[in-house]
Formats: structure tokens, C-alpha cells, sequence
């Protein structure tokens, strides 16, 4: 963005915000329960807040972009405040076979999150250029594998596709698009998954259908949209994000990057009601779990429009 805009943004930010952008009383939480995440063997998955997902498939633990801070970003104390609760600890989380990062903005790559990762994660994924920063986290070049755009790695089994996504990079002033960025397919022998990561809408999503969908479940990120933040082009916003589901070959929709940070001049509640309003229009199937859910799909969970109580003037 041009800086005089980047100063009005940064002026509308903090003093013109809407009213509602965020939840009170806070969000609720399910408590992750590890002991009942080992004892099922069908594709699962638990959002863990933001774009944080732990996701079982083919008896494989795959998490991504790993977030457990309370502030997303290098900014001190402008950096946006996590408003919904997080893991008192990664202790609660199993023995992690794949870490997957989509880029390295600081809501994605967090540091203290990787760092506390790191003696439990035997693999970690990222595009291309991320990997120097990971190993001077203290990450071993030898649990690293950094791709291009449709490079793959196989793990046990399960093939990760490094694709397309319409975004930018940076941590700094200075480093600029200096590494790269991605969206991933994950395909197991039963099931396959699509991770978008941050990304506007591009035609490029009809080919990445074509080369590695259809996808049985899609992670969509639909909470960082907006004019006035310069972000149109490298965003979904909740109506682009079902498009690009479709695009993709999607069967059923997880919305994600939303109900955790405030990264948007709107309600908290506003991405997913719009979220819902479009899938419904295109008879597109989704899920909408609470933080810390397991949830089976076509099973168990996801099914509970859990933050409708806490949107004001709405019918408890």
C-alpha cells in the first residue's frame, strides 16, 4: 500500500473501528481432549483458532500454521490481540508427523509457537525460502522441506502439494516478497484436503482443481477482508471464498481465520454470516466448529451455530 493510505489505515484501525469487532463475553472454547483424539482412526480434524488446524488423516497428524500467541505480529503493541482463548500449552497436543506452513506473516509463522514445536514435530513444510528463518529458530535442516509451487513430498504415504495462492510475503520492512507463499493439497489413501492459506481470488484455483481436486474437505481462510486495508486482492472475503471452494472441486467448507484476531474494519461475527448467506445460495456444505472441537466429518461436530448467542441483538 502507499503510505499515506497505510497511515489512514492505521488511523481507522485504531480509532474509527465499527461497533461489535470484538466478541464480549469472550469466545468459548472446547478443551482439547488428546486421550479421545488417539482413540479415532477416521479422518478428523480441531481448529485450533485463526488458521491453526490439527488434522488427522491416514492415522497422520498434520498442523497448520501453527498460532498459540496472544498477539499476531512484530508490532508490539499495535500488533492484533488474540481474542478468544488458545492451548495453555503444546503439551496438550500429540506427537506431530507434518508442521505446514502457508508464509511467513507473523499470524502464521509464529515464533514461540514453532520454537515450543519443535521436540515433537518430526517434519516441517514451508515454501520456498522459509526454511533459514525456521533453523535459526533452532529447527533442523534435516526436519525441513521447503517447495515451489506444484512440488510434492511424500510422508508415510501421504502426498503434500505445494500450489498456487494470490498473496504476499514479509516479517519487515525490508524483505518484501523476498520468500514465497502457498496453498497445499493433502491426499491420503482415503481422503483428500485443500488448505488455501491467505490468498485472493485468481483463475489459477480452476487449474489447481483440475491437477489435485476434487477435494472431500476445504480450509478457507474468510476473516481479513477489506477496502480499506488495501487487502481486496490477496484476501478472501467470505463470498470469494466459496466461489474459489467450488473452483477448487471442494465437496464440504471449513471457514477458518476468523473468531480469533481482529483483523478487519467489521464485526467479529460478520465473515461467517456472510460465509453462511453465500454457501446457502450456492448449496455448498460446511462446517462452522467451535475452537478446540473434534469434529469427524459427515460424524461428529461442526454442525452448532455456536457464535450466534454472542452476536448482540441476536435471540439467545
Amino acid at each position: 500500500m502507499e503510505w499515506g493510505k497505510s497511515l489512514t489505515t492505521f488511523w481507522d484501525y485504531f480509532f474509527n473501528k465499527p461497533e461489535e469487532y470484538t466478541p464480549s463475553p469472550p469466545l468459548p472454547v472446547e478443551p482439547f481432549d488428546i486421550s479421545q483424539w488417539n482413540e479415532l482412526r477416521d479422518l478428523q480434524f480441531t481448529w485450533l483458532g485463526h488458521t491453526t488446524f490439527l488434522i488427522k488423516i491416514d492415522d497422520k497428524v498434520i498442523l497448520t500454521d501453527p498460532m498459540f500467541s496472544q498477539q499476531a505480529g512484530s508490532y508490539g503493541p499495535f500488533s492484533p490481540i488474540r481474542y478468544s482463548k488458545t492451548l495453555a500449552s503444546t503439551n496438550s497436543l500429540p506427537v506431530v508427523d507434518v508442521v505446514l506452513i502457508t508464509h511467513n506473516h507473523s499470524d502464521h509463522l509464529d515464533e514461540d509457537s514453532i520454537k515450543a514445536l519443535i521436540p515433537k514435530t518430526r517434519h516441517f513444510i514451508a515454501p520456498l525460502a522459509v526454511g533459514k528463518l525456521l533453523e535459526e529458530w533452532g529447527v533442523s535442516h534435516k526436519k525441513i522441506t521447503e517447495l515451489d509451487w506444484w512440488q510434492k513430498k511424500s510422508i508415510d504415504g501421504l502426498t503434500i502439494t505445494a500450489a498456487p495462492a494470490k498473496h504476499t510475503s514479509e516479517r519487515g520492512i525490508f524483505d518484501k516478497n523476498k520468500t514465497l507463499w502457498a496453498s497445499y493439497g493433502i491426499q491420503g489413501n482415503q481422503q483428500n484436503i485443500y488448505l488455501s492459506g491467505d490468498s485472493g481470488w485468481f483463475k489459477g484455483l480452476y487449474e489447481i482443481g483440475k491437477r489435485l481436486g476434487p477435494f472431500d474437505v476445504t480450509f478457507f481462510e474468510i476473516g481479513a477482508y477489506g477496502e480499506i486495508r488495501g487487502w481486496k486482492e490477496i484476501h478472501y472475503t467470505p463470498e470469494e471464498a466459496v466461489k474459489a471452494h467450488q473452483a477448487v472441486r471442494g465437496k464440504l467448507m471449513v471457514p477458518s481465520g476468523w473468531a480469533t484476531f481482529d483483523l478487519g474494519m467489521f464485526p467479529w461475527s460478520e465473515p461467517v454470516e456472510r460465509l453462511l448467506i453465500a454457501a446457502k445460495q450456492s448449496r455448498v456444505d460446511y462446517l462452522t466448529p467451535k475452537i478446540g472441537e473434534i469434529v469427524i466429518p459427515g460424524k461428529i461436530g461442526g454442525r452448532e451455530a455456536w457464535w450466534k448467542p454472542f452476536i448482540k441483538g441476536k435471540d439467545k
